[in-house]
């Protein structure tokens, strides 16, 4: 039974265990009845006949082989067979080495070099700095590994547990933690994800743990690529839309398949090749598919992912209909790629893929994070030996140096280059940047110092190579020479890639910088400019504050005047009240539209804030992970104090298993009894479900049988009533005739008297027709005869033609014993051009590989330009928003300038006219007093006209009483303003603590930006700290360098003494090239002699052609004889047919003179 997990962790193909589901075996084709029944193979789950599955055995289930023995199906037992073979022939073993030692060979390695990889790299796990992932992967193993288990299918299950049965169970366990944990603690970039369980494993199978080490890092740093990594997979989702492109293109270009099929088949495509790329088609495929696709990658690792990808849609080539079928059920689908798709089919189907070239993908195809440095074999492969001479050995240490001065430059030289990838870029590092590239190009000058060695070694390994043993003393030097020789040809090639790789990781990560200083200083001036606006309108908001504190300063300070003439007591009051109200109301407009202008700098601030929280993510994901790492280390904690715990009670535990191991003894005897109980019941159960089965399936097939009997009992009525309608028909037609007939008979007697009449003339007619006939006859005779002497002429032509071409045949068979000869000696030549040829191809593929990372740099040169132009036409977008924005703030400015200087004009005004009126005020109270004055010297002058005056008093006293009345009045219109004065202050406070409350909010945001700009500082202080650090490493480079510059002088040194050793030998170096030429006038001549040949076959192979165009117009002739003689075969029918026909007619005339007689 096939289970599944809640949590899939191991990616498997679900077999369906539904029985009824097929009509047809699903191996013969043949359709299910009564005397084929279905049958199911217990091992792959297929529906099956009888003839296909009659093999019966234990079926391999998670527990082991199962005791009992159940139907298998023919291709069940053949594979498993070959998979006994396969770990014979191979002798595979669980973390040995089989395989493996090619795979290795294929990429530049030995198991030697693998192992001290492995070593290095377990020495430095405890100095390792990022371990989540590694952490991550140690705590989920345990799981993956029950998933593992149980989602095995049954080939890969069955493989794995020949390698495992005789190996403890948690040896497989241990070496993957090993393995991985080295991986992911050498390369947390990678991430960790459960498909790098299966792939382990895999690779364990047929590797040691370093050589499974080594071929994971070359599977991530050459084939799979960097945006496939599980931590990319899980930062930025990918859509597979490349790889979807590239089956559809193989299925297409390879299979011809038509693009309705391809519409039909996409669907499948997209939602289910994630699966079988993350896990390499690991546990989807048979066993040894799956080997023959990793073998596929591996063999070639340059083309090893297009080779995955291409094997991948032959699969589903090979199950193309069944695709077509389960459109709708992909389960389904996959499982039949799981049974179907064999390896010796994907072998046939893949040639047709070979000639088909991938569009490249606009991507970083190569791994970024690991960079495998070609190591240089250690000095014990190479054995010293006692005959050698000195030139050579000076020729030897000279080429180990330029090996080892090649292998300590490459390392420096990644060194450099994961500095350069780790420098975050800031606006402080331009400095350093400068000190950088003048270092790169010094590294520039001793690549082209060291390349111009490599050529002039190249060139001195060319003529050793083609010098001629000349002495018997010096043979064993010159075999020990070409031996070094090649060891070094291959070192220098293996060094000129490594150059190229690393120029190229050069560029790229100098682009990489620059982009990332431009980003870094366009969101710096544009945080530059946001404090800028902010300062502003903290300015502005400030000096408005002010200036309204200054205006009610004013409005308090201004207060009614003195008591004077009523009626401009009344007009001052009401000026002063219109005056109020107005620059109430333009106070009110003016800041409505400043929080109008708040709000939309508040928007810009936002819409920044947000580019500024994009920046600051990273840093809250590092800090995310570090607490989850705390989190997790109290935990790993408390678990160890529980565990303490539970050791102590399993200590006491363990004191009373031993008292409770005597009655389990009893309990086990008492269950082995019921167990055997059980397997009777079992069994006898299983008996009685497969005839349960069997009695449904019969059922069902009784049920199918009825109901074929009675659509066929339906079919035999519905013939039987249109055999009715025929035959009513029948009879109507019939009783038609008798009716003619009987019309006939009646203008028959009419006309036997006409034809009494007529007979006599007819009987003159039928003599005439006799001798006719008679005329006839001899001429068909004459025909035939000359048809007959036609035909033999033609045969004894036909006969001659035969003998003919008997005669062509077997000059043709001679000519082709002579083809025969010459084309073995035509292969003897064709060897010396197929070796010719492979130089020349060779030198074509290098070409063809340069003329490719040509395309690829000016790829990535026009996807870095177009990257240019976006951040170009983004920071002229943002210039010119920053333009409109101090527009703007000008404008503002101008107009609150504008609005101030109207103010103070009107306060100017105002004070003026204050001024003013206290002025008349004082003049009134002069003239007042004066008055007074006069009245006082008025009364002691005119006491005596008393009786005068009264009457003056009298209309003073009521002129008085008006005056106090009038000023009553003007008091109660005063309390009226006052009143009206105190709500225009009240309605000012709550328009002041609405701004305050404003005000309050703004700098709430201004203090958290400012806590992100200090942030900012922080990280700004981070970066200068590692800057320094960076200019310490540069000092101890340029100290590196300083000792590389000396090494170069002894090698120029060791060089001259080389050139003196070339000139002696360049009379030697004549020599060979005079045999050289000797050879090319060899070649020459068998080159004319190829030609000469080749001359031949044309003009045989024109002869030949001649021949054939004869016994083509022969055949044609034939033919068209064959075509006249049949033709005149038809004639003679058609005469003889003819003569019938009269004869007939004769006869019937003959009939009728008889009954006319008789009737007469």
């Amino acid at each position: 039974m096939s289970r599944k997990s809640t949590q899939i962790l191991i990616k498997s193909v679900i077999l369906n265990e539904a029985r009824g589901k097929f009509k047809k075996c699903q191996i013969c084709q043949k359709e299910f009845g009564l005397f084929h029944k279905e049958h199911q193979c217990k091992r792959c789950r297929r529906a099956v006949c009888q003839n296909c599955a009659n093999h019966h055995g234990p079926v391999l289930t998670e527990q082991g082989f199962s005791k009992q023995t159940h139907r298998i199906c023919n291709t069940c037992k053949d594979e498993s067979e070959s998979i006994k073979k396969f770990i014979e022939q191979c002798k595979i073993g669980l973390g040995r080495d089989s395989l493996s030692i090619e795979w290795l060979k294929q990429s530049g390695l030995t198991v030697d070099l693998a192992k001290k990889e492995y070593e290095l790299a377990q020495k430095e796990n405890d100095r390792a700095k990022d371990k989540t992932e590694f952490l991550k992967m140690k705590q989920e193993l345990q799981m993956v590994m029950i998933d593992f288990w149980i989602n095995l299918t049954y080939s890969f299950r069955e493989f794995l547990f020949y390698l495992t049965k005789d190996i403890e169970s948690d040896l497989l366990q241990q070496q993957i933690c090993r393995v991985l944990g080295a991986i992911l603690l050498q390369y947390p970039e990678i991430g960790y994800s459960s498909d790098q369980v299966l792939i382990t494993t895999f690779l364990l199978c047929y590797c040691s743990e370093a050589s499974a080490y080594a071929i994971l890092t070359i599977l991530y740093s050459e084939i799979i690529p960097s945006y496939l990594y599980p931590l990319n997979i899980r930062k930025s989702p990918y859509d597979y839309q490349n790889e979807i492109d590239q089956v559809l293109q193989v299925l297409e270009q390879g299979f011809k398949i038509k693009k309705q099929d391809l519409q039909i088949i996409k669907p499948f495509v997209q939602t289910r090749i994630p699966r079988y790329i993350l896990s390499l088609g690991i546990n989807l495929f048979q066993f040894q598919t799956s080997f023959y696709l990793m073998n596929q990658m591996l063999v070639g690792p340059k083309t090893g992912y297009d080779n995955f990808i291409k094997c991948l849609s032959v699969s589903f080539y090979q199950q193309l209909e069944d695709i077509k079928y389960f459109i709708n059920a992909y389960e389904d689908a996959e499982a039949q790629i799981l049974r179907n798709v064999k390896s010796t089919q994907c072998e046939k189907d893949f040639l047709q893929t070979k000639m088909i070239t991938f569009i490249p993908h606009k991507r970083v195809t190569q791994s970024v994070v690991i960079q495998r440095s070609n190591e240089k074999k250690p000095s014990n492969q190479i054995q010293p030996e006692h005959n050698r001479d000195p030139k050579v050995e000076i020729s030897i240490k000279t080429d180990q140096s330029m090996a080892e001065y090649a292998t300590t430059q490459d390392k420096s030289f990644q060194e450099l280059r994961r500095k350069s990838v780790e420098v975050k870029p800031t606006p402080e590092v331009d400095e350093e940047k400068t000190n950088l590239k003048q270092y790169i190009e010094k590294i520039e000058e001793t690549l082209m110092l060291k390349h111009k060695l490599v050529t002039e070694l190249q060139n001195r390994i060319k003529e050793l190579q083609n010098q001629p043993p000349q002495i018997n003393n010096n043979q064993n030097v010159d075999k020990q020479l070409i031996d070094v020789n090649e060891q070094q040809r291959k070192r220098i090639q293996e060094q000129d890639t490594q150059i190229s790789q690393l120029e190229e990781q050069i560029k790229y990560s100098n682009k990489l910088q620059e982009d990332a200083q431009e980003m870094v200083s366009t969101i710096q001036k544009s945080n530059k400019e946001l404090e800028q606006q902010l300062e502003t309108s903290l300015r502005t908001n400030k000096d408005l504050y002010i200036q309204i504190k200054d205006l009610k300063n004013q409005s308090s300070q201004i207060q009614p005047p003195s008591p004077m003439t009523p009626q401009r007591e009344k007009n001052y009051q009401i000026n002063i009240a219109l005056i109020q109200k107005k620059n109430e109301e333009q106070l009110q407009s003016k800041l409505d539209q400043e929080q109008q202008k708040i709000v939309l700098l508040e928007q810009q601030i936002n819409q920044m804030n947000k580019e500024l929280l994009g920046l600051q993510q990273l840093n809250q994901d590092k800090l995310k992970i570090i607490g989850n790492l705390e989190v997790r280390l109290i935990e790993l904690d408390s678990t160890k104090r529980e565990n303490e715990k539970l050791t102590l009670e399993i200590a006491a535990l363990l004191k009373k298993i031993e008292h409770h191991e005597l009655v389990i003894i009893q309990q086990q005897e008492d269950l082995e009894d019921l167990k055997a109980k059980y397997d009777q019941l079992s069994k006898q159960h299983e008996i009685q479900g497969e005839e349960l089965d069997q009695i449904r399936i019969e059922k069902r097939q009784n049920l199918e049988e009825y109901n074929r009997k009675e659509n066929e009992l339906l079919l035999i009525i519905e013939d039987l009533k249109n055999r009715l309608l025929e035959m009513t028909k029948l009879y109507q037609t019939a009783s038609d005739q008798l009716n003619q007939s009987l019309d006939t008979n009646n203008q028959l007697q009419n006309l036997v008297q006409e034809k009494d009449e007529n007979i006599k003339i007819l009987e003159a007619g039928i003599a005439k027709g006799i001798k006719k006939i008679a005329e006839i006859e001899a001429n068909h005779h004459k025909q035939k005869e000359d048809d007959r002497k036609t035909i033999e002429e033609l045969r004894q032509i036909i006969d001659q033609n035969n003998q003919k071409i008997n005669e062509l045949e077997k000059d043709i068979a001679e000519k082709d014993n002579k083809l025969e000869e010459h084309r073995k000696e035509f292969k003897t030549l064709k060897v010396i051009f197929v070796n010719l040829e492979e130089k020349w191809t060779k030198l074509d593929n290098d070409h063809k590989d340069l003329n490719k990372r040509h395309e690829k740099l000016i790829a990535e040169c026009d996807e870095w330009k177009k990257r240019f132009n976006q951040l170009d036409g983004e920071h002229k977008d943002l210039q010119e928003k920053h333009r409109l924005i101090i527009i703007e703030y000008e404008k503002v400015k101008e107009n609150t300038n504008e609005k101030m200087n109207e103010l103070k004009s009107q306060n100017e005004d105002l004070l003026r006219k204050l001024k003013a009126l206290e002025d008349k005020h004082q003049l009134l109270q002069n003239q007042h007093q004066a008055v007074l004055d006069r009245l006082e010297k008025e009364t002691q002058n005119h006491i005596k006209k008393v009786g005068e005056l009264d009457l003056i008093i009298i209309g003073l006293e009521k002129k008085a009483h008006e005056y106090k009345t009038l000023s009553e009045n003007q008091k109660l219109e005063i309390d009226n303003l006052k009143a009206l004065i105190k709500e225009l202050e009240g309605k000012m406070a709550q328009a002041e603590k609405d701004q305050q409350h404003r005000h309050q909010q703004l700098i709430i945001q201004i203090t958290a930006h400012l806590e992100k700009v200090a942030k900012l500082e922080n990280r700004n202080s981070k970066l200068e700290l590692d800057v320094v650090d960076m200019e310490k490493r540069i000092q101890e480079l340029i100290l590196y360098n300083q000792d590389y510059k000396n090494e170069i002088i002894k090698q120029d040194e060791k060089i001259t003494i080389l050139i003196k050793e070339a000139q002696t030998k360049e009379s030697e170096i004549m020599k060979l090239i005079e045999v050289i030429e000797k050879q090319k006038l060899e070649l020459v001549e068998y080159n004319k002699i190829i030609i000469i040949l080749k001359q031949e076959n044309e003009k045989q192979k024109l002869d030949l052609i001649d021949y054939e165009k004869i016994i083509r117009e022969l055949r044609q002739k034939i033919q068209e004889l064959e075509l006249i003689i049949v033709e005149k075969e038809k004639k003679i029918v058609e005469q003889e047919k003819s003569i019938k026909k009269l004869q007939t007619l004769l006869v019937q005339f003959k009939t009728l003179s008889e009954e006319m007689a008789q009737i007469n």
